[in-house]
């Protein structure tokens, strides 16, 4: 490990996330930034993950499991408070991250002791792990932050002390990303990074129940934020576009048409530059051999 970069603590907290997390894996032994520690979090999975992740034959990683269900927030606190880095790089289970994320927005920190964190835009795919779209980054408003979330949550990177100072509420099980965002817009200091450096595995996957909880999350979010930082009017508002959006998830659950959700948050990936750059960072992390996983 390199003595002369920081730190970084990459959290991948999971719960049953299947054949998804190999290529998880695989895509953090495949960063250039090589000073990195994986805190892999056990969220009360059944489905094998944590013996797979124990095969790993690196001492960069730590597999912690409880056979507790505390959910995601509480699991992300977990992970703040065994971090050892400077930093902590957001991850999910079912995603990649592209190999020049960590170095890209660590370079950002260390050149900005006043940015806190730092998001960035991503690359959209599909169940199957194929190129669907992409998503640039961009700094959103308060208003924005309020009425979708504002950053691609697991693409973030932040100081530790940051997340010290502000932890994830476990009230907000489905929204505890927008909650944190908002509740951090006035006070901390965020960077957003234009380029696609994280894989969402969004297009198609669409989970019915999961979507109507975060709606009613964000509802929550919306009436205990909402009038002090944006007003009545425009809390009335966000409230009546959440409601719809329940309502019409449940039509097309009903017509079978679930799926159209998740296509209109991203778009297509025009350039043929950043398509050809996609493509060869996902062979590259495909490729990437596992220490430990010598039958993958």
């Amino acid at each position: 490990m390199s003595s002369d970069k920081p730190l970084v603590t990459i959290g991948l907290p999971f719960l049953n996330p299947g054949e998804w997390v190999k290529e998880a894996i695989q895509s953090i032994f495949v960063q250039s930034y090589v000073s990195w520690e994986l805190i892999a979090l056990d969220d009360g999975s059944t489905d094998g993950t944590a013996e797979l992740l124990r095969r790993i034959n690196d001492p960069r990683v730590r597999i912690i499991s409880d056979g507790r269900n505390l959910g995601l927030p509480a699991r992300l606190n977990q992970i703040t408070e065994l971090a050892s880095g400077k930093y902590i790089a957001r991850m999910d289970a079912d995603d990649m991250m592209h190999p020049m994320r960590l170095e890209r927005q660590v370079a950002v920190l260390e050149a900005n002791p006043q940015v806190d964190v730092v998001a960035t835009g991503v690359t959209i795919l599909d169940r199957q792990g194929a190129l669907r779209g992409v998503r640039f980054g961009r700094k959103p408003s308060l208003k924005e932050i309020f009425k979708w979330g504002g950053y691609t949550h697991p693409s973030i990177v932040g100081r530790r002390e940051w997340f010290l100072a502000y932890p994830y509420s476990t009230i907000y099980k489905r929204a505890e990303d927008r909650e944190l965002f908002v509740r951090t817009a006035r006070s901390s200091n965020f960077a957003v990074l234009e380029e696609p450096l994280y894989f969402y595995r969004w297009a198609d996957n669409v989970r019915v129940k999961a979507f109507l909880d975060s709606y009613a999350s964000e509802r929550a979010v919306f009436l205990e934020y909402g009038p002090e930082l944006l007003g009545w009017w425009d809390t009335l508002a966000l409230l009546s576009r959440s409601y719809l959006k329940s309502g019409a998830l449940l039509m097309l659950r009903w017509l079978g048409k679930e799926q159209m959700l998740s296509r209109r948050h991203f778009l297509p990936i025009e350039d043929q530059d950043l398509l050809q750059e996609a493509s060869e960072a996902l062979r590259s992390i495909r490729a990437q051999k596992v220490p430990g996983w010598y039958d993958q």
